[in-house]
């Protein structure tokens, strides 16, 4: 129906939806000649009875292109080297290149690509990372929003966080975002609005040593920054570009704020937490459970790119 992560024409807005199974969480940003504007942000219950078809309907959004989003259980994101065939094969080789690096059948997948700046070293050719998202998925993403007739991406939560990071003013130095879910978090490392690394962090390790190891509690900083620190080595060892000395964490709260002092203390990273209201021209302020079950669809709706690869 259609390319995952296809990128479509500018427009002065977009709506990002995230959906689980029994809400969605909805963002609205215009674009004017100051910029984003957050102008809706909200988390919507789909009522006894009803499924994401029928309560997005009742939403009355605005007519702007729209992208959904993909659940962190419904897809893999893997680095690996562009096989060398032409443009127009690409998809088709990848998807043999992957069918040993995913949990499950590659021909059950949907298979998209996105670039990172070349590494200037300790690689042989060009990596790029590839996306291979169960069908079912994206099917089930149509089936809710396709009736939405500008309905035009479905993205993965990695490149959401790029988006929102790309608003940062630190951004143009260069940013990690570490993105904290139950039992997994992401680390984006992300310069300007260029996406160089991501990886999974399994929290249930950060949380073994933890006074409080039940999910949502706090975390063992020096794992997290074991890590971090990670992720942030293959960058400086494959990328011709200056240290990433910022850290935002997020969503806001008291998990993420005891991170970011825990961190801030261990290291010498300058360690904030992500405040959407800061972060964003908003039209209304947001309260912290609020951008917690936003955060990815307000990513999605900032969304801006128009090239196709």
């Amino acid at each position: 129906m259609f390319g995952l992560l296809k990128r479509s024409a500018a427009a002065k807005g977009r709506i990002g939806i995230v959906l689980d199974d029994e809400r969605a969480a909805v963002a609205v940003v215009n674009r004017d000649s100051s910029g984003a504007v957050l102008t809706r942000c909200e988390s919507v219950p789909f009522g006894a009875g009803r499924d994401a078809a029928a309560a997005l309907q009742a939403l009355e959004l605005p007519a702007m292109p729209l992208s959904g989003v993909l659940r962190s259980q419904d897809y893999q994101l893997a680095l690996v080297e562009a096989p060398d065939v032409p443009p127009a094969e690409l998809r088709a080789a990848m998807r043999w290149r992957l069918r040993d690096n995913i949990d499950f059948r590659v021909e059950d997948a949907v298979i998209d690509v996105f670039d990172i700046p070349p590494q200037s070293r300790g690689s042989q050719g060009r990596m790029m990372y590839a996306v291979a998202a169960r069908r079912t998925a994206v099917d089930r993403q149509g089936a809710a929003l396709g009736a939405w007739g500008k309905f035009d991406v479905v993205d993965v939560p990695e490149l959401c966080l790029r988006n929102l990071v790309s608003q940062l003013p630190a951004a143009a130095s260069g940013v990690a975002m570490l993105h904290l879910g139950q039992t997994t978090a992401s680390v984006v490392l992300v310069r300007g609005a260029t996406f160089y690394f991501a990886r999974q962090m399994n929290l249930q390790t950060a949380m073994s040593g933890s006074a409080d190891p039940a999910p949502g509690g706090r975390l063992n900083s020096e794992s997290v920054l074991l890590e971090l620190q990670r992720s942030l080595d293959y960058y400086e060892r494959h990328f011709d570009q200056p240290p990433i000395t910022r850290v935002v964490i997020a969503p806001m709260g008291a998990r993420a704020e005891s991170l970011a002092a825990d961190l801030g203390q261990e290291s010498s990273f300058e360690v904030t937490v992500l405040d959407l209201n800061t972060a964003l021209q908003c039209a209304q302020p947001l309260a912290p459970e609020v951008q917690a079950d936003c955060l990815l669809a307000v990513g999605a709706a900032l969304r801006v790119e128009h090239r196709t690869l």
